[in-house]
């Protein structure tokens, strides 16, 4: 009877709730979502529709306001290949010649000596200098508060380039200008106005648009953050005009532009297609590479790699990035107002948490590079490399006395290898080596044994 009693009690209790498991992907994410911290929204798209949304931190710390998949966000400098896509809708017409000089549509732009062409502006190599650098040299301590107007003028009054056009590949914002007000000029109307009609609202984006001298009203906006002397402060300031960045987006709306790539062909028609992801070419016929020993080519806008196409895009207080996997159909967004987030890495970082076997993003070249003693021939230590997490960190020790440590660097995940304080490491593609390089000095290190 007292056993039966006992049970009838036993039964009579709640049951006691099994904790769920962590979310692998919440997890890579940063976490479940804070309403003291920054963070980031997530789009999984699959066969061009959005199939899941996550998010971390809060769209607004100040009003504890949670990120949606309807949150605008700065987007950076993804927003090249929606000015690429401008560009590549006016080469199908027959309207822009992508080997012309620059100066058929530009003509109060010097003669360099050297033609410069459309193309050279798409992929980087038109040596043409950097028009948010030049807008900061001319004084202009804040962007947002700086006009189009002012940083083309800037950018058309360069006496050289920077290096012989298409013989090399240089990041420039001035480039992508220059390559606006090209679009402007062949469209005959301002350019955010005709990227907004012409290529934003036919794919439905209507939560999307250029800025053109007036920063987003919508209450669902996100505040951009970053860390300054230790602290976390607002950071919400950046250029607001179109070419090399200016457009403001949300995740839903990037899962209609996903849809696009992948079905709908209303902008990216096959001809578009094949003119956005075909690599760029140097003047001695090789692809364009975004970094040394890169396994990846820059195209329109987009960086092609030999899975995945993507850009990121970056401003003081947000970090962003969109990429592409066709052979999946899958498509993958990450926006954040968290300046210090590397958005490549963190994708990554996702990716192999979904757990089903995807190549990753972004790799450093040559794959990881291997843990152990790395030397070079015309310096008296060795580097012993280890892993810490998606970083490295290297102890110098002399070649003599490997229990001696001279100093240690720590070193970051990006792009194209690790940085760290005035040094950045580029694996070779065999994994057993590396290239160090300073701002005058680059040394080769391969590990002893090998």
């Amino acid at each position: 009877m007292k056993r039966r009693v006992t049970l009838l009690l036993l039964a009579t209790l709640p049951a006691v709730p099994v904790a769920a498991a962590p979310d692998p992907v919440q997890t890579a994410l940063g976490g479940e979502p804070n309403l003291s911290t920054p963070g980031c929204a997530l789009g999984v798209f699959r066969d061009g529709r959005l199939v899941r949304f996550a998010s971390s931190g809060a769209a607004d710390m100040a009003s504890g306001r949670l990120m949606n998949a309807d949150t605008q966000f700065y987007a950076a400098s993804v927003s090249k290949q929606f000015t690429a896509l401008a560009a590549m809708q006016l080469v199908a017409q027959g309207k822009l010649k992508l080997d012309a000089d620059i100066r058929t549509y530009l003509p109060e732009l010097p003669d360099y000596g050297r033609k410069i062409t459309p193309a050279m502006l798409l992929n980087h190599t038109a040596g043409i200098r950097d028009s948010l650098e030049l807008l900061s040299f001319a004084g202009h301590s804040d962007v947002a508060a700086a006009t189009r107007e002012q940083a083309l003028a800037l950018t058309l009054a360069q006496t050289a380039t920077k290096f012989e056009p298409g013989s090399r590949y240089d990041y420039s914002n001035g480039g992508y200008l220059l390559l606006a007000e090209i679009i402007q000029r062949l469209s005959g109307e301002p350019f955010a106005a005709y990227v907004n009609r012409a290529v934003l609202k036919p794919m439905g984006m209507t939560r999307s648009f250029i800025m053109d001298g007036a920063r987003s009203r919508d209450p669902n906006i996100a505040h951009g953050t970053a860390t300054s002397d230790g602290k976390r402060q607002a950071a919400d300031s950046y250029p607001l005009f179109g070419g090399s960045g200016g457009l403001i987006t949300t995740i839903n709306d990037l899962a209609k532009y996903d849809r696009d790539i992948d079905s709908g062909h209303k902008v990216w028609t096959p001809a578009v297609r094949k003119l956005m992801l075909e690599p760029g070419r140097l003047n001695d016929g090789s692809a364009v590479r975004p970094a040394e020993r890169s396994y990846q080519s820059y195209a329109s806008g987009v960086i092609v790699g030999p899975d995945w196409f993507w850009h990121t895009g970056g401003a003081r207080g947000f970090k962003t990035i969109y990429a592409r996997l066709p052979a999946k159909r899958l498509g993958m967004a990450l926006l954040c107002n968290d300046g210090d987030i590397v958005p490549n890495v963190q994708l990554n970082g996702i990716v192999a948490a979904m757990n089903e076997g995807l190549p990753p993003v972004v790799a450093p070249p040559g794959g990881a590079l291997a843990d152990g003693a790395y030397r070079s021939p015309d310096l008296p230590v060795i580097y012993n490399v280890q892993r810490e997490g998606d970083g490295l960190k290297l102890t110098v020790s002399p070649a003599d006395d490997m229990t001696k440590v001279l100093s240690t660097l720590v070193l970051k995940p990006q792009a194209d290898g690790f940085v760290g304080p005035g040094v950045k490491l580029a694996p070779d593609a065999d994994g057993a080596g590396f290239a160090l390089q300073g701002g005058r000095v680059s040394l080769n290190f391969r590990k002893t044994g090998s």
